[in-house]
């Protein structure tokens, strides 16, 4: 079912009530897309909430309205030679006006039931920006702009938030309900390839300290990273650092990290509302503000600054949570920039832009589209990728101890 009703269409936007003042009003009317605001028989907190659904529109605000009232208020003042030299009017106190003082009462209205085109028409017909939108019983379900209509019809609606992630096969892309791109053995596999990263660094380092000192390699192969030779523990530090180099390099050598740029790359252009075109896609940034990376940012300069750093004195661990605080997202936009994603190849892109179209087509088809909570957490892709990785961590790391029993031998 394609958007087809004004209620499928429906947005919410900030709303007010009687006794809210004047300021509010303004400030709500600066945050609506729809410059409109509608002014509600009760406090509400936002889309899908019930204090929403069960809301009743008792007037509603638009700039037109601001402009009238200002008007009326400064009038007399001016008639009055209130003004400075500058021909400015003494500023009124406009603490006491409230929306009941703004709005109009007369609130034109869009039923939910009405076709696209009939929401357009009486759109048309009151001259508004954007109106609220009823159901049959009246209350409110949110608010409709023309061009909410228009993208509709021309079928380019978006979802307001995009996820995604990179996998060996291609982009994958959901906004929690819906998904396109990639197939789902995709995720595993992306799960598998982190898991695989992170045993060859893990090997690699074995081999690079055997060939330094074979003391240094079987403590490595006895206990992984817990190399513990000297006393200062600086060796298991030097292992954590050159396994996470490692790895983060054998990362931004497999295909997944332009895809991983890809995927990055068609969100920006995406929720930006750009045009879905290579020509586009490709100048958009590699790093993205919501990438897991981000958190693998987080947990490191954690990890470094309690394990692998000297202790300063009793207030050290608020100086490392102060920095972490203060410095993970620039250091996981570091990251994304220099491993966790390498320049997408024309592919690649592709891949992403494809993966972007099937999921604004599954989003025009299914706009109410809303599964049971398990169905959503699958649609997030996270567990398909940690079963991928906990799979390959246990079947790498059992061959590591296998081979490495037969070498001792």
């Amino acid at each position: 079912m394609s958007f087809s009703s004004a209620g499928q269409l429906a947005r919410s936007v900030p709303t007010a009530r009687l006794t809210d003042s004047l300021g509010l009003v303004a400030e709500n009317l600066r945050s609506s897309p729809h410059g409109v605001v509608p002014v509600l028989d009760r406090l509400t907190f936002g889309e899908g909430d019930p204090s929403e659904r069960e809301a009743r529109v008792i007037g509603l605000v638009d700039v037109r309205d601001l402009a009238r009232v200002s008007e009326m208020i400064l009038a007399p003042a001016y008639a009055n030679g209130h003004g400075d030299l500058n021909g400015h009017a003494s500023a009124p106190n406009f603490e006491n006006l409230t929306a009941r003082e703004v709005m109009r009462a007369d609130v034109p209205y869009i039923p939910a039931v009405f076709s696209l085109h009939n929401a357009l028409s009486t759109l048309d017909r009151y001259d508004l920006p954007a109106l609220p939108v009823l159901d049959k019983d009246n209350r409110y379900r949110g608010v409709l702009s023309r061009a909410d209509i228009l993208a509709a019809l021309g079928n380019n609606i978006r979802p307001p938030l995009v996820g995604g992630m990179a996998t060996p096969l291609g982009v994958w892309l959901t906004n929690g309900h819906l998904n396109g791109g990639a197939p789902t053995f995709g995720l595993f596999l992306s799960g598998l390839t982190l898991a695989a990263c992170y045993c060859f660094a893990l090997v690699a380092l074995m081999l690079i300290l055997w060939a330094i000192d074979p003391a240094w390699g079987a403590a490595a192969l006895s206990g992984r990273l817990g190399i513990a030779l000297d006393g200062s523990g600086g060796l298991n530090s030097l292992a954590f650092f050159g396994h996470s180099l490692l790895f983060l390099l054998a990362l931004r050598a497999t295909p997944m990290a332009g895809f991983h740029a890809a995927e990055h790359q068609t969100v920006w252009a995406l929720e930006r509302g750009l045009p879905l075109e290579i020509e586009t896609v490709e100048k958009m940034p590699r790093a993205h503000p919501r990438c897991g990376t981000n958190i693998m940012a987080l947990v490191g300069l954690v990890t470094v600054g309690l394990q692998h750093l000297p202790d300063y004195g009793p207030n050290y661990i608020l100086l490392v949570l102060a920095a972490t605080f203060f410095g993970w997202r620039n250091f996981g936009t570091l990251l994304q920039e220099w491993f966790t994603t390498r320049p997408a190849s024309k592919k690649q892109l592709q891949s992403g832009i494809k993966a972007a179209r099937e999921l604004m087509a599954k989003y025009q088809a299914q706009p109410v589209a809303d599964p049971a909570k398990p169905i959503g957490l699958l649609n997030n892709g996270l567990i398909f990728s940690f079963l991928g990785m906990i799979l390959g961590m246990t079947g790498f790391l059992w061959a590591i101890d296998f081979v490495a029993a037969r070498l001792i031998r």
